[in-house]
């Protein structure tokens, strides 16, 4: 017969709930054993129909009428439960003390009866007295609580009778299977429960005592039957089928020895006959792939000897061409260099002239002064000699004479010589000579139209950054501040440089200066040298430079000379340029011809000065060697219908070439015409009309050569052409 199974032997998990994961609460048993809390079985009927399967074994049960109500409640669990939790109570810190007496002692057993902990006193009361005789079963030590020492079935019996479920003060006695094994008292026999199949709860429980004993000693008579007799049953089977396999395999093995040893024979000859038919097709192989290859090379060998000579003719008719332009090319450096050596030999020609007419001015000159010299000399000798003489009429006699002689040797000595100021300086026009420049300048078609989207710019300046791309300069269309753009051939913004202020209409311009800088003025007075590398602006006003600019005057225009990293600025209603270095100091002052009235935009060309005359609506020429400038020429305006013509920008090209911006009265509106002057501007190559409102011109250098460059004043566009060389 099986013992009871002591406390220490159950797994705590017993004690919870699967569902909660928590000390089972009022549990109740599912016809499956598996035990839950109520409230769990309540949440997971919640919904479904009739049938609840056990969340652990799946197994569906009938819902009672009643509900969870139905089922039974495992007063097993629920004992152990409480002794868990009675034993968990003595695990905490906090010190228990006996409250059943006033000593408060520490406690040393526990009565189920009277639900509390007990002193040593008060527990050898309950033991001895007679008044609690009954609760001596219900006591427990706390060292057999401690130690789990107690058995399952002793700790069941620990705990009183269940009450009856309505008459709480009493312990039930009976057993109602019609409501679910509810325990009741007698009184309920005859009240709520009359008529009820009811049980005496010894009675039926020492009977279901026997049937399970009775039950479980049959079952365990057959599992210890059914396992010996299974075990020497199977163990025969095996034996004899182990012999039987046994033998199965030995034959087996003696018969695929046999048939893997005639395999091996039959294989190797095989083999051998392989190997030698393999030798017959490598020679047969060999033999046709040499002939092949025989063959091929002769093709092969015939292609490219083909294409080598197609190859030849080729190249040599490529050369041919090449060798053809070659000496075109070397025929046009020949007679550019001819050009070059006629020019060299009247230039020559033209310093020797004035050489030789230099020499004969000052052999002139020469004799001039010696006869001066030596009536100097007489004179004096002859002054000193009456003068150092005692007699008195020939001093009246020769002094007079003398006087007089003294009077025109002074005039003499006064005398200027005007020739002596080009004695030292010999001119030469350059532009008279070509020097290997070529004759001809062709302007393309407009190849690309450069628009720059933003309606509030006015563009009065433009030239080049040195690196191929473009700076313009202008005003904001409020007038209130000026700017300086870098952009690129596509017309995207690289750099941008805005300078407000408070003063109305600000103009601005510029011009290129050096790889890295751009020179700018702006009105009123303003200078200053932009940086097109980091986009750094640095500006002086002139009035602080030179102390003799009038204040009233504004700046109108301004050129640089790269040659000498000079800066020139024009001034508006005023015939003087002011010469500045690369630093924005001050050096001197150059005054235009009088026939120019006021500058609108001036550009340096070779040595000349070009000049848009605005007040007078001409365009000049002129020298830049002296305080003077004089008139070299004027250009000619452009051969087209209008009047009121005004040259608005003007620039030129590496080769000496020059382009002109003019704009006219056509009768209706006003037109614009670029216009294309020779090297020396005494000739119009080309005219070309243009927008009206353009305003600037200039020459950008390119990786790709040279490119003429047309700006308008408000639609912000730029017209871009090629420039193309020919002689």
């Amino acid at each position: 017969m099986a013992t009871s199974s002591r406390w220490k032997d159950i797994d705590d998990k017993f004690c919870l709930c699967s569902i909660c994961l928590e000390k089972l609460k009022e549990p109740k048993l599912l016809p499956c054993l598996h035990r839950y809390c109520k409230d769990c079985l309540n949440s997971i009927i919640q919904g479904t129909n009739d049938v609840i399967k056990c969340p652990e074994c799946r197994q569906e049960t009938q819902i009672p009428t009643n509900g969870v109500d139905g089922f039974e409640t495992d007063f097993y669990s629920k004992n152990l439960v409480e002794y868990v939790q009675i034993q968990q109570s003595l695990k905490s810190d906090e010190i228990r003390e006996c409250y059943s007496c006033s000593k408060h002692l520490k406690v040393a057993a526990y009565c189920f009866k009277c639900n509390d902990f007990l002193c040593k006193d008060c527990h050898n009361f309950h033991v001895t007295n007679k008044i609690v005789k009954d609760h001596q079963k219900h006591t427990l030590s706390l060292e057999d609580i401690e130690a789990k020492n107690i058995t399952i079935d002793k700790l069941a019996s620990m705990r009183d009778a269940p009450r009856c479920h309505i008459h709480l003060e009493e312990i039930a006695k009976l057993y109602c299977e019609t409501c679910s094994n509810l325990p009741i008292c007698v009184a309920c026999m005859h009240g709520e429960h009359k008529g009820h199949n009811l049980h005496e709860v010894k009675a039926l429980a020492k009977l279901k005592r026997k049937q399970l004993t009775k039950r479980l000693k049959a079952l365990e008579e057959i599992n210890k039957d059914k396992n010996v007799i299974g075990t020497r049953q199977a163990k025969e089977e095996l034996t004899f089928n182990v012999s039987i396999e046994k033998e199965k395999l030995i034959k087996m093995h003696h018969e695929r020895d046999k048939k893997i040893m005639m395999q091996i024979q039959d294989t190797e000859g095989r083999r051998q006959q392989v190997e030698q038919e393999k030798q017959n097709t490598e020679k047969k192989i060999f033999d046709s792939l040499q002939t092949e290859m025989e063959h091929e090379i002769q093709v092969v060998k015939k292609k490219y000897e083909d294409i080598f000579r197609v190859k030849k003719l080729e190249l040599t008719d490529t050369f041919k061409a090449r060798e053809s332009s070659l000496v075109k090319e070397l025929a046009k450096l020949r007679e550019q260099r001819k050009r070059f050596e006629k020019g060299k030999k009247e230039l020559s020609e033209s310093i020797e002239k004035q050489l030789n007419e230099n020499v004969k001015i000052i052999e002139i000159m020469s004799q001039h002064f010696d006869n001066i010299k030596k009536r100097f000399e007489t004179l004096n000798v002859m002054s000193t000699s009456i003068l150092s003489s005692d007699n008195d009429w020939s001093a009246v006699q020769c002094i007079p004479d003398m006087c007089t002689a003294a009077t025109n040797l002074i005039k003499d000595f006064k005398k200027d010589f005007p020739e002596l100021t080009t004695l030292t300086h010999v001119t030469v026009n350059y532009k008279q000579y070509s020097f290997g420049r070529p004759s001809v300048m062709k302007i393309s078609e407009v190849k690309k139209k450069i628009n720059i989207i933003d309606p509030y710019r006015f563009v009065f300046g433009m030239t080049s950054s040195g690196d191929g791309n473009i700076v313009m300069s202008g005003c904001k269309s409020d007038k209130r501040a000026s700017f300086i753009i870098v952009i690129d051939m596509n017309g995207r913004i690289l750099k941008e440089k805005t300078v407000k202020t408070e003063m109305y209409c600000r103009v601005r311009y510029c011009k290129f200066l050096s790889e890295r800088e751009v020179a700018s003025v702006c009105t009123p007075k303003e200078i200053g040298l932009y940086d097109v590398r980091d986009g750094s602006y640095i500006k002086k006003n002139i009035s602080d430079v030179i102390n003799s600019w009038p204040k009233d005057r504004c700046v109108e225009c301004i050129a640089t000379d790269t040659v000498n990293n000079h800066i020139l600025v024009g001034g508006y209603n005023s015939r003087d340029v002011y010469v500045f270095d690369d630093q924005m100091n001050f050096l001197r002052i150059m005054t235009l011809p009088e026939m120019i009235k006021w500058p609108l935009d001036i550009t340096v060309s070779d040595d000349h000065l070009l000049v848009c005359d605005s007040g007078g609506g001409k365009c000049y020429e002129t020298t830049m060697d002296g305080v003077e400038n004089t008139l070299v020429r004027e250009l000619m305006k452009p051969n087209v219908e209008g009047n009121s013509f005004i040259p608005r920008s003007v620039c030129s090209d590496k080769n000496g070439f020059v382009y002109v911006l003019w704009k006219c009265y056509t009768g209706y509106s006003y037109q614009c015409y670029l216009v294309q002057y020779n090297h020396d501007g005494s000739q119009v190559l080309t005219t070309r009309k243009m927008d009206g409102d353009t305003r600037v011109v200039t020459v950008v250098e390119t990786s790709q050569g040279e490119k003429l460059l047309v700006a308008t004043y408000n639609t912000q566009t730029v017209y871009l052409c090629d420039l193309m060389a020919e002689d």
